[in-house]
């Protein structure tokens, strides 16, 4: 693709140099240059891309696509005022626009893009449409799962991946847009034909200062949408971030409201669960419906109508899409049961990272009445720590027992980020244990039987990060195997407790036997006192 081709439909200061010149690669890594690449310098919070310009003309770069006018001639010269921009529509032209051959769902908010992104994927491959996913835990490209690296990719990243969800034969796909990318235009170009908000509520300012600027962040997606006019906006009308986007795009003409209360376009009525899932009785459409899922608790009841309205807008039969809720795979990570349905105690692991999220996560395990519930849970280092306290405190109010342990400390001393999350407890009722391990083993290992345990925040995460590193560390795999030891250690336990009855009932008949030879019944007397309490009741 030649530099004139690459760079026609583009916002510019300036071009010069060779517009003929052949470009072959698009790179925003200097160290990623390889000849005939066209290198985008972008503005990071730590390092400036235009740093490494001229080690990118040494490289070979053909173009060189920057925020400042070009300072040689050697090599085609792209000037223009925002490079991150640049980037997402230099990758989508040079990708073909991979994004037209795909129906695409795009999901933001702070809790529940990821549960959201899983239904709908499920929702459109059950209907025989072929689906792609971008979100937290992996991407699917097809019948191609790889691991995530961000929630949303870098645009040069997201392109290519729709272009191999293009080639694998999907016809749809859904993608979870964190504020970070919307801010920094890396779903830009994308057209979606489904926008879904899920909620908004204090995370992230260390990134984005305020919660007026995090909505700010968010309101970009539908932005998009209302500037093209062709997609549905789904929003949650019970949250309030949700009601002043409503009111902010009032008028749009296809936007679809879900929720408990009246007035929603999709809601929901009569909600009943256990630990085996959720039904509940939904309005839409004009209709009444009973859904199914196998997921737990009110917050996932947000999440199926979300995802029931993105399948009804991507132009699922609706009827079909209720049905195939029941089929709905459990999300990694998010209020995933580890334990069996005979073990003394009950323990799931979730996601919950966030004041909002650890308590709708804790009212749900309060409303299957267990006998106590247990939570551990952390704070996250390098991130808002405003937070942390408001953390505890929805941990206190939501458990019996709370266990405040590391989390990803990061950068940070582990110490530190506990002492700052223990100033929200109020009363006495939790314990500080910075070795996640060990927290956990505490938790487990006396939690009684019908006792809940909530292993919160990391999730589907399979590594906790200490000073930089990354070390093995999966929540739900440490569960089972500390369950697993609890068991053998009741077992144990009982065996012994077996054998020592045995052992004294041996030793009774043998009393038996030699009371009975001597013509006493009982040995002794007429009470039989080694086989009765004091209140006449024998023993077993």
């Amino acid at each position: 693709m030649t530099v004139r081709h690459l760079t026609a439909t583009l916002p510019k200061l300036a071009l010069t140099g060779d517009l003929d010149a052949e470009v072959t690669s698009i790179v925003y890594d200097s160290r990623k240059v390889v000849p005939g690449c066209a290198f985008v310098a972008l503005r990071g919070t730590k390092v400036d891309g235009h740093d490494f310009i001229d080690a990118a003309i040494a490289g070979g770069a053909t173009l060189i696509v920057a925020e400042q006018a070009p300072h040689v001639m050697s090599v085609a010269w792209l000037h223009l005022s925002n490079s991150r921009a640049a980037l997402a529509l230099l990758s989508a032209v040079f990708h073909e626009h991979p994004a037209k051959a795909l129906d695409m769902a795009g999901i933001t908010g702070t809790n529940g893009k990821t549960t959201i992104g899983f239904l709908v994927h499920h929702l459109m491959n059950a209907a025989q449409k072929r689906c792609g996913l971008i979100g937290t835990v992996f991407y699917d490209l097809g019948g191609q799962q790889i691991p995530a690296t961000h929630t949303t990719p870098e645009s040069l990243e997201l392109q290519h991946h729709l272009a191999d969800m293009r080639s694998n034969g999907c016809r749809a796909a859904v993608m979870e847009v964190s504020s970070h990318a919307l801010d920094q235009d890396r779903a830009l170009g994308i057209s979606f034909k489904a926008g879904i908000f899920t909620n908004l509520t204090q995370d992230h300012l260390d990134y984005h200062g305020t919660l007026d600027a995090y909505f700010d962040a968010k309101a970009l997606l539908f932005e998009g949408i209302a500037a093209e006019g062709t997609g549905t906006m789904i929003i949650n009308a019970d949250d309030l971030w949700g009601k002043k986007l409503i009111t902010r795009f009032n008028g749009y003409a296809k936007m679809s409201r879900y929720g408990f209360g009246a007035g929603c376009d999709f809601r929901a009525l009569n909600v009943r669960y256990d630990l085996t899932g959720t039904t509940f009785e939904l309005e839409a459409k004009g209709r009444q419906f009973l859904v199914r899922t196998p997921l737990i608790g009110d917050f996932n009841v947000y999440n199926t109508l979300a995802a029931l309205a993105a399948a009804d807008a991507m132009g699922i039969n609706f009827r079909e899409a209720v049905a195939s809720m029941k089929t709905a795979p459990q999300v990694p990570g998010r209020m995933e049961r580890v334990s069996a349905d005979n073990a003394r105690a009950q323990v799931f692991v979730d996601y919950a990272h966030t004041p909002d999220a650890l308590w709708n996560v804790l009212r749900t395990a309060r409303a299957l009445k267990p006998r106590r519930i247990i939570t551990v849970f952390g704070c996250g280092g390098d991130r808002d720590k405003t937070k942390r306290p408001l953390m505890a405190r929805a941990a206190e109010q939501g458990s019996d027992i709370c266990v405040l342990t590391s989390d990803n400390p990061r950068s940070e001393d582990p110490q530190a980020i506990i002492d700052d999350a223990s100033k929200g407890f109020t009363g006495k009722n939790y314990t500080t244990i910075a070795d996640r391990r060990e927290a956990l083993k505490f938790a487990i290992n006396n939690a009684d039987k019908g006792d809940l345990v909530l292993l919160a925040g990391k999730g589907h995460e399979d590594y906790q990060e200490i000073d930089g590193v990354k070390h093995k560390f999966d929540d739900r795999n440490v569960a089972r195997i500390l369950l697993s030891q609890v068991k053998f250690a009741i077992g144990a336990q009982r065996e012994e407790q077996q054998k020592e009855w045995e052992e004294r009932q041996r030793q009774r008949e043998e009393r038996d036997n030699r009371g009975t030879a001597g013509g006493n019944f009982g040995g002794s007397g007429n009470d039989r006192r080694d086989s009765r309490d004091n209140g006449g009741n024998y023993r077993r």
